[in-house]
């Protein structure tokens, strides 16, 4: 059988595939309006995502990045890069959280105190989902 043309090989890849697709709507729609490349409005939950909500997103789905490269292949070359960018993404969501929770004394500061690097951050994950959902096995 030929299997060209097979977008989704498993039904991982497919909820990958949508998650992903998911989160760089959300991350993305915000930033263009920011940036005032879109000239229409999003209803304002969108817009100003309160910062205790993005940090959870962002760890939350760098650990779900970190999940979708260890399912994949290790012989595939994006194996190692979802797991090396799931974790980044993953402690980028994590150390405000733990501080928030008084676990650790230190924040990443200025860093991360503007809502457009939060939904840049979002975006970039749900590239990678989308990426490693369209992968073929």
């Amino acid at each position: 059988m030929n299997n060209q043309g097979i977008v989704f090989t498993r039904p991982r890849d497919t909820i990958s595939f949508f998650i992903g697709l998911f989160l760089a709507i959300v991350g993305v729609l915000p930033v263009l309006i920011t940036l005032k490349v879109v000239s229409w409005a999003l209803p304002s939950f969108m817009t100003k995502l309160p910062f205790s909500i993005a940090i959870w997103v962002i760890a939350v789905a760098g650990l779900y990045v970190v999940i979708d490269g260890f399912i994949e292949p290790p012989a595939h070359n994006l194996h190692w890069i979802l797991i090396i960018a799931g974790l980044v993404l993953f402690v980028i969501g994590l150390l405000p959280i733990l501080y928030n929770f008084g676990v650790i004394g230190f924040n990443l500061g200025s860093f991360l105190n503007s809502l457009l690097i939060y939904q840049s951050i979002i975006t970039v994950e749900g590239i990678l989902l989308m990426i490693g959902g369209l992968t073929e096995h």
